[in-house]
C-alpha cells in the first residue's frame, strides 16, 4: 500500500514537470552532420550547399540529387556522401542509406559519425546483430562516444536484454551528465526503460524521475505500466 501510494505521488510530480517542453533526441535524428573531409573544388562544394538547402527544406528527393552530383564530382568528398545517406534515411530508403554510409567508411575508415550512422540503419532494419557488431567496433575505438554507448543500450532494449541495455545507458549518462542535459534525460529515460521491462517499477520510477527534472516528459503508457499491479 505504501508504495502505491509512493508511486502515485511520485506520477503527480511528473505530471505537473513533465507538462514543460523537452527536446526528444529522436527530434534530432536526421541533423546535417558536421565536415568531416570538405571538398577542395568549388563546384562540388556548390552541389553540396544546394542538397544541404534542399534537405533543410524537406526535399529529400532533390538533395540526393544535388549531393550525388557533389559526389560524382569527388568521389571522396564523405561529407556529401554522408548526407547523401542520411536524406536516404529520412526517405527511409534504408538500403541506399546503407550503401552510402559503407562507402563513406571506405573512403575514410575513421569517420565516427558513418559508422554510428550505418548501426543505426541496421537496428532500424531489425538487424541487430550487425548493429550491435558496429556499434561496439565503434566504441572499441572511442570508448567515450556518447551516441555510440546510448545507441547500443537502445539496440539491447528493442531484444529485451535489459540488463545490458542498462548497462550502455548509464555510461552514455556519465559521457553527457557534465555537458548535455537533454542526451543526459534521455540516457536516464533508457535506463527507466530497462529497470521498467524488468519489472522493477521502483528503480523505473527513481530514473524516469531523474530524467523528467532534466526535462524529458514521461508519457501516458509510462505512467500507466508504472502504476500497473
Amino acid at each position: 500500500m505504501k508504495i502505491k501510494i509512493a508511486l502515485s505521488l511520485l506520477l503527480l510530480n511528473l505530471f505537473i514537470v513533465g507538462c514543460g517542453n523537452s527536446q526528444n533526441k529522436e527530434d534530432v535524428k536526421y541533423y546535417e552532420q558536421k565536415l568531416n573531409s570538405p571538398t577542395k573544388s568549388t563546384e562540388a562544394l556548390k552541389y553540396y550547399t544546394e542538397g544541404y538547402n534542399e534537405f533543410q527544406n524537406g526535399n529529400y528527393e532533390d538533395a540526393i540529387k544535388n549531393y550525388k552530383k557533389a559526389i560524382q564530382i569527388d568521389s571522396n568528398y564523405t561529407d556529401a556522401i554522408d548526407n547523401c545517406a542520411l536524406s536516404f534515411r529520412k526517405l527511409n530508403k534504408l538500403d541506399d542509406a546503407e550503401c552510402y554510409y559503407k562507402l563513406s567508411l571506405k573512403k575514410l575508415p575513421k569517420n565516427e559519425l558513418a559508422m554510428h550512422n550505418l548501426g543505426l540503419v541496421y537496428m532500424f532494419k531489425n538487424d541487430f546483430k550487425s548493429a550491435k557488431e558496429t556499434f561496439k567496433k565503434l566504441l572499441k575505438n572511442n570508448p567515450k562516444y556518447g551516441d555510440g554507448l546510448y545507441s547500443l543500450s537502445e539496440v539491447y532494449l528493442r531484444e529485451n536484454n535489459n540488463d545490458s541495455a542498462i548497462v550502455y545507458s548509464k555510461k552514455a549518462y556519465e559521457v553527457w551528465k557534465d555537458n548535455n542535459p537533454e542526451f543526459s534525460a534521455d540516457a536516464l529515460y533508457y535506463t527507466g526503460l530497462g529497470y521498467l521491462q524488468k519489472g522493477d517499477k521502483k528503480k523505473a520510477m527513481e530514473y524516469f524521475m531523474r530524467a523528467n527534472k532534466l526535462g524529458k516528459n514521461i508519457s501516458p503508457e509510462i505512467q500507466k505500466q508504472l502504476m500497473e499491479k
